[in-house]
């Protein structure tokens, strides 16, 4: 059973950075480019956000569910704080069922450009996970220091029409691991994007109806190599086809989890995402900078 102090380091996380009182700037937005929030890694913008994804997987005979959730609150138009966790449950023929917290997650987002002309956005963060701070059975022993890039880049200035819906997000980290029994890992990834908003509001109107007319089809592709000690050179990752559909004050999303090889696993899973638009939602409160 999952102990109380642990179930509360994400709310109290959060709770540290609930001020505010200025006008908030909203999601990943650069020019008339909307780059929704992806499902496997962060998008390039800085906003408050309460992102929720639920993965589901089967490998040789076990099932495994994952809860990631994160909150992130800007303090400057270009700076935010993030905290975050997840939970996992895994089941195994006739087993015990392993569940619990993993471990509590820090981090700080800075914007480092935007560009409306070009609708080019990329953003560096840093983040750490802190050893011992999950569940007993399930969190890590270690702690990480994680650097990462994040960017996107928008087709609205593509000579043909029809390509300039499209849109590439992207994300590069270095996990950094204080044991020096565990590997450094790079995760990259990349996604392939059509937006039919874009479309619609700014290229041609086709009559595409509600729902589908606030649809963005997506491609994924997170990979995770190792660096050195024991493992280097070897990539796991999927391909994650599936859709993004943006509200007013959220988005929700699925995908599907395609291995890319036999390490990465046999079966086929689901990942489904909500993300709920803080900045929208609380504009004068949790949602707004601290400092304009």
């Amino acid at each position: 059973m999952q102990t109380l102090p642990n179930l509360w380091y994400p709310l109290l996380a959060a709770a540290l950075f609930a001020c505010g009182a200025v006008p908030a700037h909203a999601h990943a937005v650069a020019g008339e480019r909307l780059f929704p929030s992806t499902l496997t890694f962060d998008d390039p913008g800085i906003g408050a956000e309460l992102p929720l994804v639920f993965t589901h997987a089967r490998d040789e005979g076990s099932n495994q569910n994952d809860l990631d959730l994160s909150v992130t609150k800007p303090i400057t138009p270009n700076f935010s704080l993030t905290a975050g966790t997840s939970y996992t449950g895994v089941t195994s023929g006739g087993a015990p069922a392993i569940h619990g917290w993993g471990n509590l997650e820090l981090g700080a987002v800075w914007q480092v450009y935007r560009n409306a002309g070009t609708e080019s956005i990329g953003s560096f963060s840093i983040n750490r996970s802190f050893a011992h701070t999950g569940s007993r059975n399930v969190r890590d022993g270690f702690s990480v220091w994680a650097p990462e890039f994040d960017f996107g880049q928008g087709f609205g200035r593509a000579g043909a029409s029809w390509l300039r819906p499209l849109a590439i997000t992207g994300s590069l980290a270095i996990d950094l691991p204080n044991s020096h029994a565990e590997p450094r890992m790079a995760n990259w990834g990349l996604s392939l994007q059509y937006s039919i908003p874009y479309l619609q509001d700014f290229v041609k109107d086709v009559g595409i109806k509600a729902p589908f007319n606030n649809m963005i089809p997506i491609i994924e592709l997170p990979m995770q190599t190792c660096l050195d000690r024991g493992c280097h050179g070897q990539t796991t990752g999927y391909v994650a086809p599936g859709v993004i559909w943006l509200g007013h004050d959220f988005q929700w999303g699925v995908e599907l989890q395609v291995p890319v090889n036999h390490r990465t696993g046999n079966s086929v899973g689901v990942m489904f995402g909500f993300d709920f638009y803080l900045d929208d939602l609380a504009p004068h409160g949790f949602g707004a900078p601290l400092f304009h």
